[in-house]
């Protein structure tokens, strides 16, 4: 008798631990970031994991159910957390995070105003809780060394990559046949290219490499070549980046120009949550901003957002007085920006910095408490948008600005040693393009 019912119950004792298994693994806490596949592909993947180990979990592994989507495996104290990376784009990132599915949003632009509009109850998507600027990427245009061409403007771009220029000499070159090069596999240079240069137009036939590096030492081996290549890819030592024009000055993408987001085939890729974004997934995102986490940015191959100062370097554009200002100082790569309450720029965010001028601050505050730093001082310099009406307007507005960030500044214990503004000096965009009060009406810093 005893036999008879011991049996039945080792029987569903062992179905139910072979039921249990797999209802924990598919019950494991979930942190979901859907959207951009630029950030999909290897930028949060590497931050994830690096989270992951930092904050204590063990039996971190990837799998992949389907093309799009990574999951990352890993527990701490027995309890199970999927992170699940799910790559579209950033409209459908910023829809799943509306609709619930997602708690973070991939995204290389900011939400549009019915974007705004449809994720109203998410919050203030423009402040530094819900915003995160994870990174920058951008794109850079190579062309052999002994080209004499030195910059070209956006329309001469779209000319030359859409094949309507075939010749170096429209350019001021010397007379040849443009050879155009391009990498297929690097998504986000063509997407970048199309946002912001191709404008509809499809690109002309090309010379197509499995690689950056395969591309430049093609550029690097013919003078009338030209290509894209992401910004961090190394030019090596045939090739050279060329100056670029938005109806402003035209700049070459140094590592201060890039991360100062004044070089204009450059952008921003941006973390959103909601709100109530949930404890996790905040410290995800949170962790991000962290140098740790800004490592692991640099690892997977983009612009990380720290502040490492570059050479001194004489200023050979602006106002004379702006020249004899920075002499002898080093610019810091940052610009800070502002917000304003308008579509396409920052929602309604309360803060008067936007959510990355509001990190630089903190940035800046503790690479002035280093050692080599200590008692050293430094300038400050605002600009503003043609947009403010005259030019005394202008001056007074960029003055402004640059008080503002002063008494930022030494409200931190920071010192100061001047701080000026130069009205609608070194615009980096024309004021008739959309944008570009938020792009003009920035400041500078510099250290003494």
């Amino acid at each position: 008798m005893l036999r008879a019912v011991v049996l039945p119950l080792l029987l569903l004792a062992s179905l139910s631990s072979m039921l249990a298994a797999p209802a924990r693994a598919q019950d494991a806490e979930r942190v979901r970031i859907h959207g951009s596949n630029t950030l999909a592909h290897a930028l949060v993947p590497a931050v994830a994991e690096a989270w992951l180990r930092d904050i204590g979990y063990t039996g971190i592994r990837s799998s992949h159910p389907r093309a799009t989507l990574t999951e990352i495996h890993a527990s701490r104290d027995g309890l199970p957390l999927v992170v699940e990376i799910d790559a579209s784009d950033s409209a459908q990132g910023f829809a799943d995070l509306v609709e619930g599915e997602a708690q973070i949003a991939m995204m290389t632009r900011r939400p549009s105003a019915a974007e705004l509009d449809a994720g109203w109850q998410l919050g203030d998507l423009g402040s530094q809780d819900q915003e995160f600027v994870v990174a920058l990427d951008g794109v850079a245009v190579v062309v052999n060394r002994r080209n004499p061409v030195l910059r070209l403007d956006m329309e001469q771009l779209r000319k030359l990559f859409s094949g309507q220029s075939r010749d170096w000499s429209e350019l001021g070159g010397v007379a040849g046949e443009v050879r155009v090069h391009l990498d297929p596999n690097a998504g986000a240079v063509r997407d970048l290219m199309n946002e912001r240069v191709m404008r509809g137009a499809a690109f002309a036939e090309a010379q197509l490499h499995a690689s950056a590096s395969e591309l430049v030492a093609a550029v690097a081996a013919d003078p009338l070549a030209i290509g894209l290549i992401p910004i961090g890819e190394h030019y090596g030592e045939g090739t050279r980046p060329l100056a670029i024009a938005d109806g402003g000055r035209a700049i070459v993408p140094t590592r201060t120009e890039v991360l100062g987001e004044d070089y204009p085939l450059s952008r921003r890729l941006y973390l959103y949550g909601g709100q109530m974004m949930g404890a996790l997934s905040r410290s995800f995102a949170l962790y991000a901003m962290t140098r740790a986490g800004q490592r692991a940015v640099a690892r997977s191959g983009h612009v990380a957002v720290t502040l490492v100062p570059g050479r001194a370097r004489a200023a050979t554009a602006g106002p004379v007085e702006y020249r004899q200002l920075v002499e002898g100082a080093v610019r810091l790569p940052l610009s800070l920006r502002f917000n304003f309450n308008g579509a396409g720029e920052a929602g309604v965010a309360a803060s008067v910095y936007d959510s990355r001028a509001v990190r630089d601050l903190d940035r800046l505050r503790a690479f002035m408490q280093l050692r080599p730093n200590r008692g050293r001082r430094l300038l400050v310099i605002g600009f503003a948008d043609a947009s403010a009406g005259s030019s005394m307007a202008a001056m007074m507005m960029s003055n402004d600005r640059a008080d503002l960030v002063a008494q930022e500044l030494m409200s931190r214990g920071l010192k100061v040693q001047q701080a000026r503004g130069m009205g609608t000096a070194l615009p980096v965009t024309a004021s008739r393009n959309a944008g570009a009060r938020y792009r003009n009406e920035r400041v500078e810093v510099w250290l003494l």
